[in-house]
């Protein structure tokens, strides 16, 4: 089973789950994230979840027992023991964002959580953009549309 499914199984049991529960701020969180999905996707590159995975992703990774999957009720998260990255994906919306775990680099600096790029780096956003258009714009190059097509890594 990839990714993609995985995905896709607990997000419809988590709504439906919510829904029963009818928890008025689980439905709010569901509802945002919703809007914002369809607010902003035309914007955001299209990636296949489960091709990024293996891609990225240590070989196999998905189906090893080493491999958690959790979940906030609003998002679920993807992340292998002792690796570095997570892929965390709404459940309000089909999308995913990858975060780098807190890490010391080669200075000893200790810098935390950070959302990356598909090519795994922090997005370069332009110097002339100030606030709320660097914002956007981050934002932008970090959100990732799930899709089921082939070939879109």
């Amino acid at each position: 089973m990839g990714a993609k499914a995985v995905y896709t199984d607990r997000r419809n049991k988590l709504i439906n789950d919510i829904v029963l529960n009818n928890d008025p701020d689980e439905v709010k969180g569901l509802l945002t994230d919703y809007k914002h999905f369809h607010e902003y996707v035309s914007n955001w590159r299209r990636v296949n979840l489960d091709e990024f995975m293996d891609k990225f992703v240590k070989q196999n990774a998905i189906t090893s027992d080493t491999y958690n999957v959790s979940d906030n009720r609003r998002k679920i998260k993807f992340r292998d023991d002792g690796y570095e990255y997570e892929i965390v994906c709404a459940v309000g919306g089909q999308y995913f964002r990858i975060q780098r775990q807190p890490y010391t680099d080669s200075k000893g600096n200790r810098h935390g959580f950070e959302y990356v790029g598909i090519d795994l780096k922090p997005p370069k956003v332009p110097g002339n953009l100030r606030k709320d258009a660097a914002k956007a714009e981050f934002n932008r190059l970090t959100h990732f549309a799930m899709t089921y097509k082939k070939g879109t890594v």
